[in-house]
């Protein structure tokens, strides 16, 4: 299950995210963000590729508190 967004802002937002991917989809948010970074970086889009990059950071780093 993939949702690809064609961007996302930095920051808060990022944050925002990641705790709204926590929510809906558990465990599988860390899955769901590597493989929209990994969809973003295979189709050139370098900017998107980062920012899930970073929702991912984010997660992880809850999941770890958590």
């Amino acid at each position: 299950m993939t949702l690809m967004a064609t961007g996302i802002a930095d920051g808060a937002d990022g944050q925002s995210l990641a705790c709204d991917m926590i929510d809906v989809h558990g465990a599988e948010a860390v899955i769901v963000a590597r493989d929209n970074a990994r969809i973003a970086a295979l189709a050139g889009q370098k900017p998107q590729a980062k920012s899930w990059i970073r929702v991912l950071g984010i997660i992880q780093q809850r999941r770890t508190q958590g």
